[in-house]
């Protein structure tokens, strides 16, 4: 019960940290401003994403809400196939499946990923992303050093 919570939790929490975040910053911007953070790195601009992760397949609107759909319910389908004592795991999959809810919202209102966060290195740049982009990457990250730490892990022989 208590993985439930945690993994429920996650998932609102990230969500609703996405999704305020891509509100505050579309409100208050006008949209074309840059807004500096810090110098030659960090910024805040606003950018609509039609497409995935660093503009592929742009105009593929109702696709892409199908396959958000359906990597939604395998998310879900690992957690209850996992182990329920691993928290790490549990958070993991629940920050992947927050930033996937967070982006679902965003194609299915506003036909694009709301993203606005600018970020760069002299001349190195990255594309633009948001909070859930961020928090399926952390999650991602976590639930890999999950299972390579697990391969780690000697099992113990009961003989």
């Amino acid at each position: 019960m208590k993985s439930i919570a945690i993994f429920c939790s996650t998932i609102l929490a990230g969500t609703a940290l996405d999704l305020v975040s891509k509100w505050l910053i579309y409100e208050s911007s006008k949209n074309s401003e840059y807004i500096t953070i810090i110098p030659n790195f960090l910024g805040i601009i606003c950018n609509r994403n039609e497409g995935i992760a660093f503009g592929l397949f742009q105009g593929k609107g109702n696709v892409l809400i199908y396959f958000t759909l359906f990597a939604i319910a395998f998310i879900v389908w690992i957690y209850y196939s996992s182990n329920k004592s691993d928290t790490l795991n549990t958070i993991g999959l629940g920050l992947i499946l927050a930033g996937a809810a967070g982006n679902l919202f965003d194609r299915i209102v506003y036909h694009s990923v709301r993203d606005f966060i600018d970020l760069h290195a002299g001349r190195y740049h990255w594309p633009t992303f948001n909070v859930a982009d961020a928090l399926i990457c952390v999650g991602v990250g976590f639930v890999i050093f999950r299972v390579l730490r697990a391969k780690d892990t000697p099992e113990v022989s009961e003989t």
